[in-house]
């Protein structure tokens, strides 16, 4: 990754946008995988057979999937998703008892998940003081603070943030986490925008509009990919 200064107008050199769940699917191909908060309550009914689950595209191509997930939809025998996936109620800030009951990941994933934790920082050093983990490859998403999304909107008084987002991040202050956090950042990829779930939810002309609006903001992120919806990043515990 480029070095960086942290000057007022510094370059930020990123390459184009791609498909978020695909980026984390090739990381985790034929692997033993660890999803962290899985479930994802807002999906998990509506969305596990339209290939939009994270979860469910992580057992299409990984070896094996073990969720971890603490929500109280999560019975204490657990969930089988999968022939080959599971989600279990326990805690993703103790990771080492999920390794002692299920064995050694090859990638630990977290999709959408950083910007719901109360202290991210203190997360990932969790993971950076578990010898067990000591290797892992880490791929998390999360919404890119500064973008096109976000300023169009912005533009319309209006701000796009689920209830249980704590904080939204941007290159550089992601960069600056990781480093703090003495987590080895490899790589930063921007994905692009999608708004399923409003195409699926309007008819008529709203359809038209969002599928429109949509396609002007990824053409404006082709250009601009630094301004994209946001990031799928890879990380060596």
């Amino acid at each position: 990754m480029q070095p960086l200064s942290y000057t007022a107008l510094e370059a930020v050199k990123v390459p184009r946008p791609r498909d978020r769940v695909a980026q984390i699917e090739a990381h985790a191909r034929g692997k033993r995988v660890f999803d962290l908060g899985a479930l994802d309550e807002t999906a998990y009914a509506a969305k596990q057979d339209n290939g939009r689950w994270l979860h469910a595209r992580l057992c299409s191509v990984a070896h094996e999937v073990v969720g971890i997930d603490n929500s109280a939809l999560v019975p204490p025998e657990g969930l089988q998703t999968r022939p080959n996936g599971r989600i279990v109620n326990a805690d993703i800030f103790a990771l080492s008892s999920s390794v002692a009951l299920y064995g050694r990941p090859d990638v630990i994933v977290a999709g959408e998940l950083i910007e719901h934790l109360p202290d991210t920082l203190a997360f990932l050093r969790s993971l950076k003081a578990s010898p067990e983990l000591a290797g892992v490859d880490f791929v998390f998403s999360t919404p890119n603070a500064c973008s096109w999304h976000n300023i169009a909107i912005g533009l319309m008084g209006r701000e796009s943030t689920h209830q249980d987002h704590l904080q939204i991040y941007s290159y550089k202050t992601l960069r600056t986490l990781f480093d703090r956090a003495g987590v080895e950042l490899l790589s930063l990829q921007p994905y692009g925008a999608r708004f399923d779930e409003m195409i699926e939810r309007s008819g008529g002309a709203t359809r038209v509009a969002v599928k429109g609006f949509q396609a002007t903001i990824n053409a404006l992120e082709w250009v601009t990919p630094v301004l994209s919806a946001g990031w799928v990043g890879v990380a060596r515990i």
